[in-house]
């Protein structure tokens, strides 16, 4: 096992951290990093309070009198603002543009395997949550701790008034090579944490739990300790591997409290597991984890179109430090954009799942409700189960807005736009041999997904949306309020 544990680390560095450095000596550093965010609260103290001094970097540029080369020049800079433009295309929105903290959105896919709840939160298992964060490095928030050069610790302490007790993470990430492409890091934790960060953003679920008792995402305690190591290139490839050795806890609700509305809104916190329709209240995993992302910050690879494309692997296994569960669960997500007019845009994302050998209900597959089947109760699919093994969701979606000056003709979001969407799934829970990736699908069949359809209106910071079921069409609409987009 140990052996096996070496060469899948191995196939990581040889595979992903190599290109890095051939990548970085063809592309460009003349563009902006997408790479880089910059959340409110990982901004230097001087510059909070306005009192950054350094100078602005410039850039000379001979003049001539070729007029082909002033307008070379000038298309360069209109695709650089193209490019800067649409790296923040799906980073809108009150959680996913990180405007307050990075979260896991605008972050590395693989700080997905730690506790990711925002540093002030509310919801029915922690009540109110004060805390205090360091952000993690995200590539760019580097530090010299001890006069070390890119060493940099990171953690969160709190204290949940619902649980009543305290919650941290404490870790710490350095930076290897010149270019600062590779990192490497480790961090222990005793938190709160979920599993439905792609469904509703973080901040926004606390929002709507604070002001109208509906909390929309299921929480779970993660204990334990974890250690990675990440490689990106200059701008379209991002990868990296964890290995995690957690034990999660079953949290109850402790709070049944909203500011409008009648109490008793909030739905039962599920377990982690059930067995044999017992729940069960503490499990033990032991995994690696693997993830890999084309254009993960949606750079424009072409003018009027871009797309990325993400896959992950979490692999479980009996021979790791005693875990409970063996499985492998792979998840495949692509996001594309096609501006097909001034101030318009069709929206598409695929997600498919797969889960292989014994998993726990918290890492099984459930759609329905907002961010996945918008006209569909909660998590109502699989049909008559708990979780179900294998999963494709599509999303498309039109946006007829204004143009953005200066960005060849995509979308403004801070405007407001008219959307049309289509949200199809499909969840099965597939009882025969499920010992390969593709097993299962068998049983797909495009009349077998459940097709929800609707319209919106408003900005990527403030929206509302009217959702119907089509498969049952006398059923009346579901209406959402939403602080962030779908996708």
């Amino acid at each position: 096992m140990r052996s096996r544990f070496f060469f899948l680390l191995l196939f990581l560095l040889i595979g992903v951290a190599f290109p890095a450095y051939a990548q970085s000596e063809s592309e460009s550093s003349e563009e902006t990093d997408p790479f880089i965010n910059d959340p409110f609260f990982s901004k230097p103290l001087s510059e909070l309070l306005g009192n950054n001094n350094k100078p602005e970097k410039t850039k000379t540029v001979t003049r001539t009198s070729d007029d082909t080369y002033d307008s070379t020049r000038t298309k360069r800079n209109e695709r650089s603002e193209a490019h800067r433009f649409v790296s923040r295309v799906s980073l809108e929105g009150l959680d996913y543009g990180g405007l307050l903290e990075s979260g896991p959105y605008s972050s590395i896919p693989l700080y997905n395997a730690y506790p990711t709840l925002p540093m002030v939160h509310f919801n029915r298992v922690d009540a109110l949550f004060l805390g205090v964060r360091v952000e993690r490095m995200q590539w760019y928030n580097n530090n010299d701790f001890l006069g070390i050069r890119n060493l940099s610790p990171h953690g969160l302490i709190g204290y949940s008034f619902g649980q009543k007790e305290w919650n941290y993470e404490a870790g710490i990430e350095k930076f290897l090579g010149f270019k600062e492409h590779i990192l490497i890091g480790g961090e222990i934790y005793d938190a709160t944490t979920t599993s439905d960060a792609w469904r509703v953003g973080l901040s926004e679920t606390s929002l709507t739990s604070f002001f109208t008792g509906y909390d929309y995402l299921d929480y779970y305690k993660q204990k334990g300790w974890g250690a990675y190591v990440m490689a990106r290139t200059n701008r379209l490839f991002e990868g990296g591997v964890s290995y995690n050795n957690d034990r999660f806890n079953s949290l109850q609700a402790t709070t049944d409290w909203a500011l409008f509305g009648s109490h008793g809104r909030y739905r039962a916190n599920p377990p982690v597991d059930v067995t044999s329709g017992s729940p069960v209240d503490t499990i033990s995993i032991s995994s690696l984890s693997f993830s890999a992302s084309f254009n993960p910050r949606q750079v424009i690879i072409m003018p009027h179109f871009t797309f990325s494309l993400t896959g992950n692997m979490e692999m479980s296994d009996h021979g790791f430090a005693g875990s409970d569960y063996n499985y492998r669960k792979y998840t495949a997500e692509l996001i594309s954009y096609f501006n097909f007019e001034p101030g318009s845009i069709l929206k598409y994302r695929l997600l498919a799942g797969s889960i292989t050998g014994d998993a726990p209900l918290m890492k099984e597959f459930q759609l329905g409700g907002p961010g996945s089947l918008r006209a569909s109760p909660y998590k109502a699919l699989p049909f008559g189960g708990l979780g179900g093994n294998k999963m494709i969701l599509s999303t498309a979606e039109i946006q007829f807005g204004s143009s953005s000056w200066g960005h060849g003709g995509w979308i403004d979001f801070d405007d407001f736009y008219l959307s049309l969407f289509l949200d199809s799934g499909w969840v099965s829970d597939f009882s025969g041999e499920n010992t390969q990736i593709a097993d299962g699908f068998s049983d797909f069949d495009l009349k077998k997904m459940e097709q929800n359809g609707g319209i919106g209106l408003g900005t990527n910071f403030f929206r509302v949306e009217a959702a119907w079921d089509l498969n049952h069409v006398s059923r009346s609409p579901m209406i959402w309020v939403r602080f962030n987009p779908t996708f």
